[in-house]
């Protein structure tokens, strides 16, 4: 008498159905990780050939094309420094100190912060918020899919670019007018105004109102996204956040590179004020 071998409960037959019902008799967890291999084009159903042509390996394909980068640099730095005189200036005098004196241009970005606010807070609480926070994005965002792309939702590259203007007008705002009204002029006029010294406290001008103004933008940007584009993904949210930080490193350096001259005060690239006075 014959018997009717029944195979394992959730185990693939040639048809692709479960043995008892199909796709219905995976669970929860195991549709999304068959799904995810399917749209990484790694199913488990056949196709691991093809697969396996269509991977690309740090050795050699990777290393190499970082080492002839590396070569072709270090070349062009070569070429450059034989053909362009780069001008050395005098040995440090701490009794003539150059007018402006700028940080490198990594480091611009922080010396910018320095004008706005109090150094403990610009120097270190600053960038060591930003940092922790950039840190801790794997951790929120745990979803495999499409890792390692920078537009990978269908709203990410609305969401990019949305970032980058608002993010890019704020601070631009926030710096004309710290330089041609000024936080603590419009603190010490409110103070003569009302006749109180609230307004004059060490904490509230170079701390509280300056982090006000910092995370105010923050809190609005993250409103609008709400209201402009509906439903995000944890994705699209990590998205604006790190885009709003990658745009205020790049707007803070251009700002401090090109536009601060003698006392580091704005002035356009071409004006003579940019030029170093010992």
């Amino acid at each position: 008498m014959a018997t009717e071998q029944v195979p394992p409960e959730g185990t693939v037959q040639g048809n692709g159905a479960a043995s008892n019902g199909g796709a219905s008799a995976l669970s929860a967890e195991q549709r999304t990780r068959v799904a995810s291999a399917v749209q990484r084009g790694n199913a488990p159903q056949g196709g691991g050939r093809e697969h396996a042509e269509s991977m690309v390996y740090v050795w050699p394909h990777l290393v190499m094309i970082e080492f002839i980068a590396s070569i072709v640099m270090m070349l062009s730095l070569v070429i450059l420094s034989m053909v362009v005189n780069a001008p050395l200036e005098g040995h440090a005098n701490p009794d003539r100190t150059p007018n402006p004196s700028k940080a490198p241009w990594y480091f611009l970005n922080l010396q910018e912060l320095l004008l706005h606010m109090h150094p403990a807070l610009a120097g270190v609480l600053v960038p060591a918020g930003a940092l922790a926070l950039i840190a801790i994005i794997p951790y929120i965002d745990r979803d495999p899919r499409d890792m390692g792309k920078w537009a990978g939702t269908p709203k990410a590259g609305a969401v990019i670019w949305f970032t980058t203007i608002f993010t890019a007008v704020v601070l631009i705002l926030e710096i004309l007018f710290d330089e041609y009204v000024g936080l603590k002029p419009l603190m010490k006029s409110l103070a003569e105004a009302t006749r109180s010294d609230i307004f004059t406290n060490a904490f509230l001008v170079d701390v509280f109102v300056p982090l006000i103004l910092m995370s105010g933008p923050i809190v609005l940007l993250l409103i609008l996204m709400k209201v402009l584009y509906g439903p995000l993904t944890t994705r699209d949210w990590m998205l604006c956040l790190f885009t709003g930080f990658f745009v205020s490193y790049i707007v803070l350096t251009i700002s401090g590179t090109f536009f601060r001259g003698q006392g580091m005060h704005l002035y356009w690239p071409w004006d003579p004020h940019q030029i170093r006075v010992e």
